[in-house]
């Protein structure tokens, strides 16, 4: 009985302890597969990752290779393109100057030609139609005032053009001195003046031309017309040879100014071209001077020059112009003109055409007045450039030839084609 019961118990005993290790073992293996299922996906997770970011770092260097490579490109292209622009806005720059000075000129032309159908110089010509360069060059001047001019008459006067050369043979006097005009005191130089003024000596000449050294006569083929002349007056160092068929041959008269006679580095003893024709030289006193007080204080001091060339060629003729006569001038200008002109004193051009009025029954006057071949030029045997040629600067240049153009008996054809300008004799004048 007790070794059955014995048998009987222990399988019951196993059943129990093999029931429970069964579900440990199952509880285990659950576990063990799970961890084995976890730890294998996170390697695998990790795997994928370095993966990723090895595929990431070959993308970006091969990336890097490619936009290196393209910025080389693009780098090359965007040169050359800079270098296109740059040389287009050469272009465009140098196009834009050139349309700019066309522009000037064509804006002065058409204001020259306001009133006339050529577009030539008019004679109301002001400050407002020259350039601010030489508007500021204008006031510098007046505010400088070096000859102390103080105008006591009244501006603006609209005279008629007999009036006007009226004007200007009652009250400017374009004689020449003599020995006799100067004061003792100046009499290591004066006493080489001619005894007669050159208008006693001239007495009177028929047709004279007055040719201008603008650069406008360049190429115009005026010097046969200009030779046909009675008389030919030319300006300081204007030269013939070279420029016959432009300037003709002929110099009956050259007018200079004391800078050139005075300053040795001109040339005036030496330079042949002074040898030719008679010669004048103007040089200016202070405003309202009278002889005595410019012989003291020229604007050059020429006077030993001027004895040394006379004692060196005394049969060449050589006077030397009233130097008030400038000042005359000048308040005739001013009076005539509706604004304040430059206080400086009028042109050698507008002095000779004055001096051949004086001179001649009727003279033509070239280029003095701008023709069709207007330039900036300032002399045709001289490569140098500046409006200020044209339009005045130091001298009143723009007003003088507004009077110049008031008095003209030609027509603007003469002056768009050949820069002609003609105005009477003053001798046989009536007023």
């Amino acid at each position: 009985m007790g070794t059955v019961y014995k048998y009987k118990i222990l399988p019951n005993i196993m059943a129990r302890y093999i029931s429970k290790f069964t579900v440990m073992f199952v509880i285990l293996c659950t576990f063990g597969f799970f961890f084995l299922d976890f730890y294998g996906k996170s390697k695998f997770l990790d795997s994928c990752t370095t993966k990723k970011v090895h595929a990431r770092q070959f993308l970006a260097s091969k990336s890097e290779v490619e936009l290196t490579q393209d910025e080389k490109n693009n780098l090359s292209e965007e040169i050359e393109r800079k270098k296109e622009i740059e040389r287009k806005i050469t272009i465009v720059r140098a196009e834009a100057e050139h349309l700019a000075k066309s522009r000037q000129k064509q804006l002065v032309q058409s204001r020259w030609g306001r009133y006339n159908r050529y577009g030539v110089w008019n004679e109301h010509m002001s400050s407002k139609d020259i350039l601010p360069r030489l508007q500021v060059v204008k006031k510098s001047y007046q505010s400088m005032n070096k000859y102390k001019v103080k105008f006591q008459g009244k501006p603006g006067q609209l005279c008629t053009p007999q009036e006007l050369l009226c004007a200007i043979k009652n009250k400017v006097n374009m004689s020449t001195l003599v020995r006799a005009d100067l004061p003792q005191n100046a009499s290591s130089w004066s006493q080489y003046l001619p005894i007669k003024t050159l208008q006693e000596e001239i007495k009177s000449l028929g047709k004279c031309a007055v040719v201008s050294s603008a650069g406008s006569i360049k190429y115009s083929s005026l010097g046969q017309e200009i030779d046909a002349h009675d008389a030919v007056l030319r300006f300081n160092a204007a030269p013939t040879r070279g420029h016959q068929d432009d300037v003709g041959t002929k110099t009956t008269f050259r007018l200079l100014n004391s800078q050139l006679v005075s300053r040795p580095e001109l040339k005036f003893f030496e330079d042949p071209l002074y040898k030719e024709g008679t010669l004048l030289m103007w040089d200016p006193s202070q405003y309202q001077a009278d002889l005595d007080q410019w012989h003291r204080n020229p604007d050059y001091m020429f006077f030993e020059r001027y004895s040394t060339y006379r004692r060196k060629n005394p049969d060449q003729m050589f006077y030397v112009l009233n130097p008030q006569a400038a000042w005359q001038l000048w308040d005739i200008i001013q009076q005539n003109s509706p604004e304040d002109i430059h206080p400086g004193p009028p042109s050698s051009g507008f002095l000779g055409i004055l001096l051949m009025m004086n001179l001649c029954n009727q003279v033509d006057v070239y280029e003095f007045l701008p023709s069709r071949r207007q330039t900036d030029f300032c002399h045709y045997y001289e490569i140098y450039q500046d409006r200020a040629c044209t339009l005045g600067a130091y001298h009143p240049l723009m007003y003088e030839k507004n009077l110049v153009k008031k008095l003209n008996l030609g027509d603007d054809n003469s002056i768009y084609h050949f820069g002609k300008v003609t105005v009477p004799g003053l001798r046989g004048l009536q007023c």
